[in-house]
């Protein structure tokens, strides 16, 4: 259980975040209010409700949506001040092991994409500097509804006098489903092939 120790409720501090409690998990897995496959990977923050000793305020939260955002989740009040990171909170009565939560962001389910359909969403690229990504559970990147973020291929505008390779590839972080940065190249590549493999390694259900 995550309960608040007697030292953190004397001195007024707020406990760090947490892994889900089992009752927290049971409720989740019975009433399926977020995406199961989500579960494993969420975390809480409780503080007292003031209405026992053994009742909180519980705010559950994605580690890895919070790395992608830049935001340290200290405590409570951390997500309290950013209520788009919440993907569920409610209240816990460890007493009597009952949980009551309302969902908030949660983590989105998307539908995975086959080798031949990345590769030829890699293919469709045409206009200079026009890009595709795909949801990662492995690589540079975080966030996103497989933890890492994703991969964004990107097709090189021609230069004059280089060689160019036709893409690069980029491991960025994903914020409410959308990648925010491509500073972090992978591997620049002329074969739309070699990268839709390479893509789909890590385009796969997220793990622990």
């Amino acid at each position: 259980m995550f309960g608040i120790s007697k030292k953190e409720q004397q001195n007024s501090k707020l406990p760090g975040p947490r892994e889900l409690s089992e009752p927290v998990k049971k409720y989740l897995t019975s009433t399926q209010i977020i995406e199961p496959s989500t579960v494993p990977f969420l975390k809480a923050t409780v503080k007292t409700n003031g209405k026992g000793n053994n009742v909180y305020n519980i705010f559950l939260f994605d580690p890895a949506d919070a790395e992608a955002r830049g935001i340290r989740v200290q405590n409570y009040d951390t997500l309290k001040e950013h209520p788009e990171m919440v993907v569920a909170e409610g209240w816990l009565n460890e007493t009597e092991k009952t949980v009551e939560l309302t969902p908030k962001h949660p983590v989105t389910k998307i539908t995975f994409l086959t080798y031949e359909e990345i590769l030829r969403r890699i293919e469709e690229l045409k206009e200079p500097d026009s890009s595709v990504f795909f949801y990662t559970n492995a690589g540079s990147g975080t966030g996103g509804p497989l933890g890492r973020g994703a991969a964004l291929i990107k097709l090189n505008a021609p230069v004059n006098g280089k060689k160019v390779k036709k893409y690069s590839v980029y491991g960025v972080n994903v914020v409410d489903m959308q990648p925010v940065r491509d500073d972090n190249k992978a591997f620049d590549s002329n074969k739309a092939v070699e990268i839709a493999k390479w893509v789909a390694q890590a385009h796969k259900p997220r793990f622990c």
